[in-house]
Parts: structure tokens; C-alpha cells; sequence
């Protein structure tokens, strides 16, 4: 099962748009470096609350691959200000936002499709 360490989040605020940075290393067992697994990486940003953590944003969805022990990773965006701004009320106005990532092994499943009906005499 691959492991997700030194994941770290960075924040450089701006006026009405933040500088966001996730970086970890995604590290992998030498069966699934055999087998060049690859995996479903979802990055989001988080916003920590009392009772339910909320997802404030996916800032990338994509895939990566088994090809080497440790693959560094790294993800920046410029996100919105106002997407940042998870506790906006009058008790609460410091908001605590997290960086999650998740390394899910892709599984190839069929897929089909049909056209649209030509109705004619042949």
C-alpha cells in the first residue's frame, strides 16, 4: 500500500488570492514498484471544524505511477480568497485549513456506450 509522508501545506496569503503549496513523497512497496501500479491521486483543501471537516477545494485529481521507491509531489494553485474563508461568522472568523491527499490503486472497469437511433428502411 503506498504511503503519503512529509506532506506539508504552504500559504501565501495575497490581497484576493492566496499562493497554495502541497508537497509530499508518495512511497510505494516494491510489489507495486514490480507491478508500475498506478494510482488515483486526489489532493483537496479542508477546512477543520468542530463537528464535520468541510472540502473547500480539489486542487488536483489525476494519476501517478509506481516508478521509483519515493516519487516527490508537488501541487500549486492560486485559489480564491473567499474559498479560504471556511469560519465566517461572527463567533469564529480564524479559519484552520488542512491539506488531504489520497492515493487510491486504479482499477480498469469496462465502459460502453451506444449511438443514437437511425430509423429507415434498409
Amino acid at each position: 500500500m503506498a504511503n503519503i509522508v512529509n506532506l506539508t501545506l504552504e500559504i501565501k496569503k495575497g490581497s484576493s488570492k492566496s499562493k497554495v503549496t502541497v508537497t509530499y513523497d508518495a512511497c510505494f512497496t516494491q510489489c507495486e514498484l514490480m507491478d508500475n501500479t498506478t494510482f488515483i491521486e486526489t489532493v483537496r483543501l479542508r477546512g477543520e471544524d468542530v463537528f464535520s471537516d468541510d472540502n473547500l477545494i480539489t486542487l488536483k485529481s489525476s494519476c501517478v505511477s509506481a516508478t521509483k521507491r519515493c516519487v516527490k509531489r508537488k501541487i500549486t494553485r492560486s485559489i480564491s480568497n473567499s474559498v479560504l474563508n471556511e469560519d465566517d461568522s461572527f463567533f469564529n472568523r480564524t479559519d484552520e485549513v488542512y491539506a488531504q491527499v489520497k492515493l487510491v490503486p486504479f482499477k480498469p472497469s469496462t465502459s460502453s456506450g451506444s449511438s443514437n437511433i437511425i430509423s429507415s428502411r434498409f
